[in-house]
């Protein structure tokens, strides 16, 4: 009789999930069909999105939503090899991606106990999915025993998976505690927190001159990413002048913070034209001075990465805080900025070729001083289509009062977030 985990499926048709698949994916795939491995990337997603929701801790600094669903996923297909009997008898829980996300948090200065909690609201979404699937797919009479055996199993392998994951943890902190890298990540966090801080002493620490003028960055790619993070340091620092000393710390798997001195040249001023790097993403903050400048081009530069995250699966690219700074205002709270760009469009915020016209002939118009000629040229059209375009789009949308100001920034939150899976227009 087929197992009843060959009836697994997810939500949504099979995709390309080649970056959150593990080595036993293609043995369930072959084994239990496309429905089981769907299955299994939704419910790791779920674990993810649960531990970032219950750990706070896991949300700090850069993200790591995506190297802790590639360890939940991992653990999902992992967990089903055990229900089904795929793997030996002696397959642990914990694979390599749970190793290596716990050694990652101990690069990231998390605690133990944040690891321990993490594995606690996961394993209790984890069973809860099992069971509610073997409830939902085996017949009455026969889901008993199965229950109670699948109960069992996740029991006896907690404790394995605890001490595999404690053990990578405890290992990458004696390590980690003892380097250079930890040493400068521990002090430019002091720095960020506005800590009181010796400038020789950072100076020494860093290797790095607190005391110029600085430009921060933020790099990170994906995980399949052959990319060389410190090399966008360089070409990204010239942007803004000559780039004299450089720091450069990782915090993560596939991320870095970085600082750049550099000697500002007034006739290169940074273009929209930021140089590119593949499949990774740049950001930057402002050119600072002294330690408040270190801290405030970084905080500036974590704010663009926070809105530049909101774009899931959005092209990698290089932005810069001068060129979004007025979204960043507008984006401080993602969700209400969607409820008020949503109340003040109203249709023109549709997705349908209609409106994208009219509210690119209306977002023109509000920006070049209500010049019908200006936009006429732009966008290769009459004047008298323009007018049309304007009057229409005003009367889809609803501005509070005569200004035009709320009805600008709706539009430039519309625009930003248009894509957003947090946007519900």
């Amino acid at each position: 009789m087929p197992h009843w985990t060959r009836e697994l499926s997810g939500m949504r048709p099979r995709q390309s999930e080649r970056e959150w698949l593990s080595p036993d994916a293609e043995r369930i795939r072959a084994v239990l069909g496309d429905g089981a491995v769907t299955w299994a990337v939704e419910v790791g997603q779920d674990i993810a999105a649960k531990i970032l929701l219950k750990v706070p801790a896991a949300g700090d600094g850069a993200p790591l939503m995506d190297e802790i669903r590639r360890a939940t996923t991992a653990t999902v297909f992992r967990a089903l090899t055990l229900v089904t009997g795929l793997g030996e008898p002696d397959t642990p829980l914990a694979s390599a991606e749970v190793e290596e996300i716990a050694a990652d948090f101990a690069r990231r200065g998390m605690k133990l106990d944040d690891l321990l909690r993490t594995i606690r609201v996961g394993y209790a979404v984890l069973a809860a999915a099992l069971l509610d699937a073997a409830t939902r797919l085996i017949p009455p009479n026969e889901s008993s025993a199965e229950l109670r055996r699948i109960s069992l199993l996740l029991f006896e392998v907690l404790d394995d998976f605890t001490g595999v994951a404690a053990s990578a943890f405890l290992e990458e902190q004696s390590a980690w505690a003892a380097g250079v890298s930890a040493a400068r990540l521990d002090l430019v966090t002091k720095i960020i927190a506005a800590d009181p801080v010796d400038p020789v002493h950072a100076e020494r620490v860093l290797g790095y001159p607190v005391a110029g003028q600085h430009v921060a960055l933020i790099a990170w790619s994906g995980p399949h990413s052959s990319h060389d993070l410190r090399a966008v340091v360089d070409p990204v620092l010239r942007q803004w002048g000559t780039p004299t000393a450089s720091l450069v710390v990782p915090v993560g798997l596939q991320a870095i913070w970085a600082w750049g001195a550099v000697t500002p040249d007034p006739t290169h001023a940074p273009t929209t034209a930021l140089p590119t790097f593949g499949d990774t993403f740049v950001v930057a903050g402002q050119l600072g001075s002294g330690i408040d400048g270190f801290r405030r081009s970084h905080l500036e530069a974590l704010a663009v990465e926070r809105l530049v995250r909101l774009r899931v699966g959005g092209p990698p690219t290089t932005t810069a805080h001068e060129h979004i700074a007025l979204e960043v205002l507008l984006l401080a709270d993602p969700e209400a900025a969607v409820r008020f760009a949503s109340r003040l469009l109203g249709p023109l915020a549709d997705d349908d070729p209609r409106m994208a016209d009219l509210r690119s002939t209306l977002s023109l118009y509000l920006d070049m001083d209500h010049s019908l000629a200006k936009v006429a040229s732009v966008e290769h059209i009459s004047r008298n289509t323009v007018t049309y375009r304007v009057q229409k789009a005003m009367s889809l949308c609803k501005p509070s009062g005569e200004s035009t100001t709320e009805l600008r920034a709706a539009l430039r939150i519309y625009e930003w977030l248009r894509d957003a899976p947090i946007a519900q227009w």
